[in-house]
């Protein structure tokens, strides 16, 4: 019959068993600096991509100004207030379509970033935590 262990016998070897863990995690490689380096490499894809994202600001509000100048040009040439009120309908269901587009493309695009910016990261952090995940039963 098998000798059944004490609780200090259990808490010694769970002691020894994570410190074992600890030393095979953080000892072997420099942690540290694949974490500086997996942070440096998203900072650096996400200023890059956030420029692009800037641009894409600038287009739609480019874009916006000269569709609001043109209805302003067509708009003084009125030559009635119902044709004033049907010019300005037109525009503003124009540039509500336009502006909702422009939302969800800028928040497509957003959302890229952050989630590949992240990517880096997550790697790094799986990585370094990959030997305190839970032993698998055989």
């Amino acid at each position: 019959m098998a000798k059944s262990k004490t609780p200090v016998e259990l808490a010694t070897e769970f002691v020894s068993e994570s410190i074992e863990n600890a030393k095979a995690a953080f000892g072997g490689e420099d942690v540290t600096k694949e974490g500086v380096e997996a942070l440096n490499k998203s900072a650096s894809f996400y200023q890059s991509r956030f420029a692009d994202l800037q641009l894409k600001g600038m287009e739609y509000a480019e874009a916006n100004t000269k569709a609001a100048f043109a209805f302003w040009r067509e708009a003084v040439s009125a030559k009635s207030p119902e044709a004033l009120f049907s010019l300005q309908q037109s525009f503003l269901k124009s540039q509500s379509e336009a502006v909702a587009r422009q939302f969800k493309d800028m928040n497509t695009l957003t959302l890229s970033l952050v989630r590949d910016a992240a990517v880096p990261m997550q790697d790094s952090m799986a990585k370094a935590f990959a030997p305190f995940q839970p032993k698998k039963a055989v």
